[in-house]
């Protein structure tokens, strides 16, 4: 969920193609990915509140909500116009449970944070990096969705985990100064890591062999697993991982601090969403293999 207000604005495609192109927290409740034969089973991002459920409701109260227009798979217009993505839908299924009228429509990324400062809109679904500066400056749903590193192999690997021992000495192919990399650096200082500038360059080296498994962020080595570059040569190893020092980063809805009941409002219907299951079916929708 992140971006800085100098990012240049790559076209959905693009981005999408970008995309593919306790110190150390392995997370024990996520369960591995069984080489795709099972749906992984939903973790759960967020602390459900049971209590939160009985927020008062206010029907046909009216939100405006932006989205940045560019930033797939969490939101981007489609070839109709129409809003899509992960964001947009969570956003437009939370509206309908705590019986809100909302308006979501796209934005550019620099129009994001002035229009919602100005009190155009009362809240952004997806775009902006959310930080201390932003948590001090808006108010913040819990978050839909943490980033999640993985390791990837290719399919026949021997490699039974991808805990410390196991990598000790095993080609780790990451992406160069990175929060990634940081992890790498300071945990698996064991491994001959690999580093590379070329996101595509460090994948093709991990599909021909030259490094023994490749780390990364979750969703992006998802869309190249299941995409024409990787010609179905690799899988995940192992779980999921979480570390909030380094690569997890929470995405969330960023509203005014003018609007609590907005927010309270917003939290127990993304609680409810979760409880029955709806967030897993979003995610699901948009993501091509179970992540966590």
């Amino acid at each position: 969920m992140t971006a800085n207000a100098s990012r240049k604005k790559p076209t959905t495609l693009r981005r999408l193609n970008l995309w593919l192109s306790a110190i150390l927290l392995i997370v024990p409740t996520l369960p591995a990915l069984a080489e795709d034969t099972q749906p992984a089973a939903f973790p759960g991002f967020r602390h459900v509140d049971p209590d939160a459920f009985q927020t008062a409701q206010t029907p046909n109260t009216v939100v405006v909500l932006d989205a940045d227009a560019d930033f797939a798979p969490w939101s981007f217009q489609g070839e109709d116009g129409g809003l899509r993505g992960i964001a947009v839908e969570l956003a437009q299924a939370a509206c309908t449970e705590a019986q809100l009228t909302c308006t979501l429509q796209p934005a550019a990324f620099a129009d994001l944070l002035p229009a919602l400062r100005s009190g155009a809109v009362q809240g952004l679904v997806a775009g902006p990096k959310l930080d201390a500066a932003m948590a001090a400056e808006f108010a913040l749903t819990r978050p839909y969705f943490r980033t999640l590193g993985r390791f990837i192999v290719r399919s026949g690997s021997s490699l039974p985990a991808p805990d410390i021992r196991s990598l000790a000495g095993r080609r780790i192919g990451f992406r160069a100064n990175t929060q990634h990399a940081r992890f790498l650096e300071t945990y698996y200082s064991r491994s001959a890591l690999t580093p590379f500038d070329d996101p595509n360059a460090m994948l093709e080296a991990l599909r021909t062999g030259q490094v023994d498994t490749v780390f990364g962020d979750a969703v992006q080595l998802s869309y190249w697993l299941k995409g024409g570059a990787s010609r179905g040569c690799c899988n995940f190893l192992g779980k999921a991982f979480l570390h909030r020092e380094t690569f997890t980063r929470s995405l969330s809805f960023t509203l005014r601090r003018d609007t609590p009941d907005l927010r309270a409002k917003l939290d127990a219907a993304l609680d409810r969403l979760e409880a029955k299951g709806a967030t897993a079916e979003i995610l699901a929708r948009y993501l091509p293999a179970s992540v966590w």
